[in-house]
This record gives structure tokens, sequence and C-alpha cells, in this order.
């Protein structure tokens, strides 16, 4: 079953300063986050001067590779549920002297995309959002023509031992994770609203990379 936006918010409120020592864990069992997101980033066509939204953003550590994209005079839009979350993310951006990193505490599912912006990025954020169709839709329709998305997320893995997908959802349940989460096949709503998409499984298929381009967009 799924989980709460109040559990959820509860989970990473906890959880928020152990969160980037968590991630190294996860990198004992080979699961290297880090090298999906760089990729889900390349995806994103990012140059110099952009503008780009980052749903779920956590502590900002997809901040450091945008950035290099897009530069000073670009703009990285953070998005959180966590109140907590956002306050580790601002003190790494204080702590790097980034001036271009704006952060907003919000429901992804309610949050009003600024108009124009050249992509939209997350990272294991979905799963947890039962409303996702619709928000990517309100990406389609706000990202400039040939703006990109691109999200990193879990799905269910068929090449898996149902017993080893459970023991991965118990470990991850600090986080909120259930079963359910892993079904939530966001990338369907990127091939329904985007052209152009791209879709990787990666980690014997309990992670996925998925991408595409507005075509027209509603911009003003």
């Amino acid at each position: 079953m799924s989980v709460s936006k109040a559990a959820v918010e509860a989970a990473y409120q906890k959880q928020a300063r152990n969160y980037d020592l968590a991630l190294k864990f996860y990198r004992l069992i080979g699961l290297r986050i880090e090298a999906y997101r760089a990729r889900a980033i390349e995806l994103l066509n990012l140059k110099a001067g952009d503008r780009v939204v980052d749903l779920g953003c956590g502590t900002g550590l997809s901040f450091a590779p945008m950035l290099e994209k897009i530069g000073p005079e670009g703009q990285i839009i953070g998005v959180d549920l966590s109140a907590e979350m956002l306050r580790c993310a601002r003190e790494r951006a204080q702590r790097e002297r980034w001036m271009n990193v704006e952060l907003v505490h919000a429901d992804i599912a309610d949050y009003v995309i600024p108009e124009r912006m050249n992509g939209v990025f997350s990272t294991g954020v979905f799963g947890y959002v039962t409303e996702r169709d619709a928000v990517i839709e309100r990406v389609a329709h706000t990202l400039v023509p040939g703006g990109c998305v691109a999200i990193v997320d879990g799905k269910r893995p068929t090449a898996w031992p149902e017993w080893l997908f459970r023991m991965f959802v118990q470990v991850s349940k600090p986080f909120g994770l259930t079963e359910a989460y892993f079904d939530a096949r966001t990338w369907t709503s990127i091939e329904r609203w985007f052209t152009r998409t791209t879709f990787q499984s990666v980690y014997g298929g309990l992670i996925y990379i998925a991408s595409g381009a507005a075509a027209v967009g509603d911009v003003g």
C-alpha cells in the first residue's frame, strides 16, 4: 500500500541529517545513484543561462552537476516537501556560495512551476506522488519548446527474486518506501506528454532513467 504524504514528510524530516550518509550505504550494495543522476542531468541538455526546477530536491545533491551546465547566469529552483531536507540544501548552497539557487517548501503535486523553464529534473520522488500524471502534464505545458524533463526513480524489478526485492524495500522503510512505490510507472506519463522520449533500466531493473522533450509547451 502507498504511504500518506504526511508519513513521507515525517520520514524525511527525521532522516534529513543522515540522508547523504545513507546513500553511501546504497553504494556499498552497488546502487550508484550519483551515476544515474549524472546521466539524467545529461539528458536535460542544459546550457549556460538555463533555468531548471529540481522537484524533490532533497539536500541538494543534484545542484552541483546542474550548475556546471547552467553556470552562474542560470537558475535552479529546488522544491521539496520536507523543511528539514530544504534546510540541508540551503546549508549546502550557502557553503558553496551558490547565489542562483532558490528553495521552495511545497508539495510538488500543488507546486506551480514558473513559465519558460528549460528543464525539470527529479530523483526518487514520483513513486510517492499519486497525482504524477497531472504533474508531468503540467511540466510539459510549462517548459519552453524543446525543454526537457528527466527522472530517476524506482520500478518493480522483474528480474529480481521476490525475496530480494522485499528485503530492499524493508531496508528502505525509514524513507517511506513500500512495494507500491515501485509500481508508479511514471515514465508512461512522460511518453504520453512528451516527444523524443528515452527510457533506460539500470541496477537489475530496480531503477529507471526516463526523459522527454516538450513539443510545444503552453508558455507565455
